[in-house]
């Protein structure tokens, strides 16, 4: 419930930053202007190490593709990589206004994954959860900033899903190296994580549980340097703090003590290398 009345009010502060450093008659045009037009596209190979609640500890390579174009119209497609500094879930949306530095957004993506749990009787396979929502970016103080509140869409499984992000990323440059560190923190209420950890009475093998709404806390540093003109080599690592409740639930209980590799923790080191067209 506290998220529901701060997330609006960050989105309001926000648009209150963006129009003290904006001229009024701005405003007329917020609307009507749009981001440029274009995009990119690009295929590469990772190779990275990992661990956490959902991956057992130890090496995986996978070919990956990332890509966006942004239309002259205001619709747009993204398919950022693991190492974007802020989201990075497959988007799609509407680029509603543009005030100074701040980008306004509908977007439809994603609030939690697919989770498949196998043990007996209690074994089950649920869908991953999509939302729309609202999306700002810009800059604070030198910082690069996102901010992020949407509703699930999926009222076949539950209802009254609600997913809040918001993000602060500082970037810099060495001569042709890119740095970035950045810190999130993602929300999701106790309607989507009851949906995915919570135990019903019905359960044969583990304890009845709700899960509470809760925050993942996220942290990123990466690098990029260009190569040549096509090719970029980027490397990164990330740490996530799940929530309490993700933790405690007795899924990822059973999963943490019978899964050799498995951490309460997520951590994440990739090295990659991309070809962009």
């Amino acid at each position: 419930m506290k998220t529901l009345i701060v997330t609006p009010l960050l989105l309001c502060s926000t648009l209150s930053f963006a129009n003290s450093q904006t001229n009024p008659t701005n405003w007329g045009d917020a609307f009507s202007n749009k981001r440029d037009a274009g995009g990119y596209f690009s295929t590469g190979l990772v190779l990275a190490y990992q661990k956490g609640l959902y991956k057992s500890e130890g090496f995986e390579s996978r070919i990956s593709l990332r890509g966006a174009y942004y239309f002259e119209n205001g619709f747009f497609l993204e398919l950022p990589g693991f190492s974007d500094k802020f989201e990075s879930n497959f988007a799609a949306g509407y680029n509603l206004a543009n005030v100074g530095d701040w980008e306004f957004d509908t977007v439809f993506s994603t609030a939690h994954g697919e989770l498949n749990y196998y043990n007996r009787e209690d074994s089950f396979n649920k869908n991953s959860t999509p939302y729309i929502g609202l999306r700002a970016m810009g800059t604070i103080a030198g910082l690069d900033a996102l901010f992020l509140f949407g509703i699930n869409t999926n009222k076949k499984d539950y209802s009254g899903g609600h997913y809040a992000a918001a993000w602060l990323a500082k970037s810099w440059n060495v001569q042709n190296w890119h740095f970035f560190s950045s810190v999130g923190l993602q929300y999701r209420n106790d309607e989507i994580l009851n949906y995915y950890y919570g135990v019903p009475e019905s359960a044969k093998y583990h304890p009845t549980f709700n899960a509470d709404g809760g925050f993942n806390f996220i942290y990123k540093m990466g690098v990029k340097k260009p190569i040549t003109e096509n090719w970029l080599f980027e490397g990164f690592l990330s740490y996530t703090d799940y929530a309490d409740s993700i933790v405690d639930s007795p899924y990822s209980q059973n999963i943490l003590k019978f899964n050799d590799g498995r951490s309460d923790k997520g951590s994440r080191i990739s090295v990659s290398l991309h070809y962009v067209f």
